[in-house]
């Protein structure tokens, strides 16, 4: 299981060439390769809530993190890669070159679209090897101008031309230091603020997902906001959403109270009802200027509040029982950059305008999830 949890199974993939030229299964390329990866296995693991933090090499030392040699390569490592959250690529001109590399750079770009999760941000580069004018980028390393990622060197780029081989060459030891070890914890620092990063990302979306499913299976808390000159409309909007299943809180319509601590207490007590709903209706007042205060006030200022306080979704809408003159464009168009949807229950049949509106709520928080 992974550190960042599902959908992933692997936190990080790394995705590195043999470089086997003479084609006998052994190359110092690879062999430096799979040490490299050991040692930042271990520096991962030295960090304080990260020790179940699983690293994919193809030829790691638990099976659940290599391939299976009786099983097809490139089904597996389809699979494996797929289900990474981050690829350590180490780059270099037979890295580059490689077709094997090729595919899992796309098996896992492909899969992070259909997941409907960004993967700019979860590319770590690891240049182990300078590279000539021939060499080309491929469009997955590249940022928004078309330039390469700047990533991590691991090779002494003052004195490449001499010698182009990584620190440590050919193998990284445990006890290595230098300018080798200062850059390998530079990168574990990186993948350890992205992995903190995807994983509150990948719990906010379940739980923003579990809040959209409250909005679509009924039996919703609805806060009714209402004042106290729709007194006669708050018995009828009431007793409607009951019939229908939905249960109605606060008991009772706003109360007028010019004395500024009495205020202070109702906001609290508003607050900390409306924290415990499911979505928020304004009931519209008959007043437009009362319609306008409800927007701004209850619609964007307290409902922030609450959204803050419960970490819940708390979806919001206008019921106008009113219509003409409070529905005018211009107090739409403001509803609407207020984040307060238009409700008409000027008709009998409104009802159902709510359950629709709190389906569609749901379907597009999950699906901007």
């Amino acid at each position: 299981m992974s550190y960042v949890g599902a959908p992933f199974e692997h936190d990080i993939f790394v995705s590195y060439t043999h470089g086997d030229v003479s084609g006998d299964g052994e190359s110092l390329l690879k062999q430096w390769s799979q040490s490299f990866a050991r040692a930042l296995g271990r520096e991962l693991q030295t960090l304080p809530n990260f020790g179940s933090v699983d690293l994919f090499l193809d030829e790691g030392a638990r099976q659940e993190q290599s391939v299976d040699p009786m099983a097809p390569l490139s089904e597996q490592l389809q699979q494996h890669v797929a289900k990474s959250a981050i690829v350590t690529a180490l780059v270099s001109p037979q890295y580059l070159g490689s077709r094997w590399c090729e595919k899992e750079r796309t098996w896992w770009s492909e899969h992070q679209v259909e997941l409907q999760l960004p993967f700019d941000t979860r590319l770590a580069l690891a240049r182990i090897w300078p590279l000539g004018d021939r060499d080309t980028w491929p469009a997955l390393f590249l940022d928004r101008e078309g330039n390469p990622l700047v990533g991590f060197c691991f090779y002494d780029k003052a004195n490449a031309e001499l010698r182009p081989q990584p620190y440590e060459w050919p193998e990284v030891e445990r006890n290595s230091k230098g300018p080798f070890r200062d850059e390998l914890l530079n990168m574990v620092g990186w993948l350890r603020v992205k992995l903190n990063d995807l994983k509150a990302r990948l719990a906010e979306r379940e739980r923003a997902r579990e809040e959209a499913k409250k909005l679509s299976g009924g039996g919703q808390l609805l806060y009714l906001h209402c004042r106290a000159d729709q007194l006669d409309s708050w018995g009828t909007v009431v007793a409607k959403l009951q019939q229908n299943d939905f249960a109605v809180m606060p008991s009772e319509p706003e109360v007028i109270d010019r004395d500024p601590a009495h205020q202070e207490e109702r906001k609290r007590t508003r607050l900390q009802i409306m924290q415990g709903c499911d979505a928020l209706l304004l009931l519209a007042s008959a007043d437009g200027r009362a319609v306008d205060a409800d927007l701004v006030v209850i619609g964007r200022q307290e409902r922030q509040l609450a959204r803050a306080a419960s970490k819940r979704l708390l979806p919001c809408a206008l019921l106008d029982v009113v219509g003409q003159p409070i529905a005018t464009a211009q107090r739409k168009g403001n509803a609407r950059a207020l984040q307060v949807d238009w409700i008409d229950g000027t008709a009998g049949s409104w009802v159902p305008d709510v359950q629709r509106w709190l389906v569609a709520k749901s379907a597009s928080i999950g699906g901007a999830q």
